[in-house]
């Protein structure tokens, strides 16, 4: 199984979720790896949450250092979160506004996680 299957298998796992709407591993300008089965369809969503992200990839990037953990973002009825796994790259979860954030947080943690380990491993 490549790297990119294995990320992907471990997005698909934090989808399961019921409040989770959409995940991906990303870099600026949303590229990156999404799962099959996204629960948010609205084009203009994305274009919003694109635009967003581009400018906290900048906040992630001088705070990384630091320790930066999560940054959250409330939009109406989603709050986006971006978990970092380098200064470059990281985790976007979009969930319900009423979520249970600390049951989430728990798994994003482990996903970061397996993420990163499959990412630093040195076989593709």
């Amino acid at each position: 199984m490549s790297k990119s299957d294995e990320v992907l298998t471990s997005l698909s796992d934090l989808l399961r979720m019921d409040d989770v709407l959409a995940c991906m591993l990303a870099k600026k300008g949303l590229e990156g790896l999404v799962p099959k089965g996204l629960k948010i369809k609205n084009i203009d969503l994305w274009k919003t949450i694109n635009q967003a992200t581009n400018d906290l990839f900048t906040l992630i990037d001088k705070f990384y250092n630091y320790g930066i953990g999560r940054v959250y973002v409330e939009l109406g009825e989603y709050t986006v979160t971006m978990v970092p796994i380098s200064s470059q790259m990281a985790i976007i979860v979009i969930t319900a506004s009423l979520a249970n954030l600390g049951l989430l947080d728990v798994e994003m943690e482990n996903t970061r996680r397996q993420i990163k380990k499959i990412l630093e491993s040195k076989t593709d």
